[in-house]
């Protein structure tokens, strides 16, 4: 990897991360969220940084190119974001459901409280 590359690299990453700390700043995203977009960004400034490392990694895990293993990380992680996601909306989906049921439990009681038909059938 060229010196030019590997610079061009590390800023975009530089960027990203601080662009992830801003919308962390600026309360348009929560931090819990943001760490697996943060840990990916340092995890390609150091490949950038040390691409050697890179290489002797792949090499040692069998893969031929530091390219390929650099895309199988990627899609690792971007798999791991997907399913953290995944079980964010899960959870997320699952207490609107009961919040809903409870509203509508809370408003039953209301209506059936102020309803004065009820109260000439008990008198």
């Amino acid at each position: 990897m060229g010196v030019t590359l590997r610079l061009m690299l590390a800023c975009f990453c530089l960027l990203f991360f601080f662009a992830v700390v801003r919308l962390v700043s600026r309360g348009r995203l929560q931090l819990k969220y943001s760490l697996l977009w943060m840990a990916m960004s340092l995890a390609l400034i150091l490949c950038a940084v040390a691409p050697d490392l890179v290489g002797a990694i792949a090499k040692l895990l069998g893969i031929g190119l530091a390219s390929n293993f650099v895309f199988l990380v990627g899609f690792v992680i971007l798999l791991g974001i997907c399913l953290s996601l995944t079980v964010i909306v899960s959870w997320q989906s699952r207490d609107i459901r009961q919040m809903i049921q409870h509203l509508a439990l809370i408003e039953k009681r209301l209506s059936d409280a102020d309803d004065p038909s009820d109260r000439d059938a008990t008198d």
